[in-house]
């Protein structure tokens, strides 16, 4: 993806992915809070800046241990890195934290089928 392409946000105007990286940049610095690293988290994902994501998402759930779409993202992330038990670890907190089944059955499909950066998309 490209780092133009745009992000919608609740009241569905558009940022870039830069702007929401700026934004949530700049929002974890004055409000360190869950939503915030996850929408930071996301945004750098989409931007393919994966170790960036990958702290973004450890500092959701050092916020909320109950983010189960962080967990998520750890898992396929840490699964890209080639960090299988870290991957695992994250994938096993998904399955403990969430009540969403859909979010379920996809992390269990597809958490142990990425075992490179080339695995999560384009």
């Amino acid at each position: 993806m490209s780092a133009k392409q745009p992000v919608v946000r609740p009241n569905n105007a558009l940022l870039t992915t830069e702007e929401a990286i700026e934004k949530y940049g700049n929002a974890v610095k004055s409000e360190p809070t869950a939503a915030n690293y996850l929408e930071l988290g996301a945004a750098y994902y989409i931007a393919r800046r994966w170790d960036d994501a990958l702290k973004a998402f450890e500092k959701t759930v050092e916020a909320d241990p109950k983010q189960a779409f962080a967990y998520y993202y750890l898992g396929i992330l840490n699964a890209a890195m080639g960090h299988r038990d870290k991957a695992n670890k994250a994938l096993d907190k998904l399955l403990e934290v969430s009540n969403n089944q859909m979010l379920k059955d996809q992390a269990q499909a597809r958490i142990p089928q990425v075992s490179s950066p080339g695995d999560l998309g384009s």
